[in-house]
This record gives C-alpha cells, sequence and structure tokens, in this order.
C-alpha cells in the first residue's frame, strides 16, 4: 500500500492517530487564539473610544470652541464685505461725478469750438 494514493491516506491516519494519543486530557488546552486576538482588537478600539480625547463632554467642550470661533470669524467676514459694499458705493459716486464733470468738459470744448 506504498502507492501516491493510500500511501498518503495511511500517512495522514498515522499522524492522526499520533496527534490524538499525545493529547491528553489532564493539560490545559491551548487557548483559542483567533478568539483572543478579536477580544484583543475589541479592547483597543474601546479603549480608543473611551480615551479622554473621544469623550462626550470634550466633544462638545470642542464643539462649543469651534462654535465660537465660527461666529467670530463671520462676524469679521461680515464687517469685512460691509466695508467692501461701502466702498464700492463710493466707487459708484465718484465714477458718476467723474463723469458729470467729463461731460461738462465736452461741452465747454464744443462751446469753445464753436465760438472760435
Amino acid at each position: 500500500c506504498d502507492d501516491e494514493c493510500s500511501g498518503l491516506l495511511i500517512s495522514d491516519m498515522d499522524r492522526l492517530y499520533r496527534i490524538i494519543t499525545d493529547v491528553t486530557l489532564t493539560t490545559p488546552l491551548p487557548p483559542p487564539y483567533k478568539v483572543l486576538y478579536r477580544f484583543e482588537n475589541m479592547t483597543d478600539e474601546l479603549k480608543h473610544m473611551l480615551s479622554p480625547q473621544k469623550a462626550p463632554e470634550r466633544l462638545l467642550q470642542l464643539a462649543d470652541s469651534n462654535l465660537g470661533s465660527l461666529v467670530v470669524e463671520m462676524d469679521q467676514l461680515h464687517s469685512r464685505a460691509t466695508k467692501v459694499s461701502a466702498d464700492g458705493e463710493q466707487v459708484v459716486d465718484d465714477s458718476d461725478r467723474i463723469h458729470r464733470r467729463a461731460e461738462d468738459l465736452e461741452k465747454f470744448i464744443k462751446d469753445t469750438l464753436l465760438g472760435a
């Protein structure tokens, strides 16, 4: 029975027999490493979630602080926009005044040419 198929099967059965006979029920079983690894990952995740930086009170304080700075920045932006708008209105008034003066100058030049 030492051909490829049955020989492998017999050697596998022999290895399984040796493993079974080596196990004694008086020795402790090895720990299930997959379960322990999963518990370790869950523990790390919970530690991260429960860290002082992630505490709800801390997050609320941070959000309140950010809201306060946002309000201050919005007020500054509003005052700057108001100033720019006022500057724009002043530019419009100045350009209208310059346009009227240019029209008056044009009329004066035409009258001077007609008079000459």
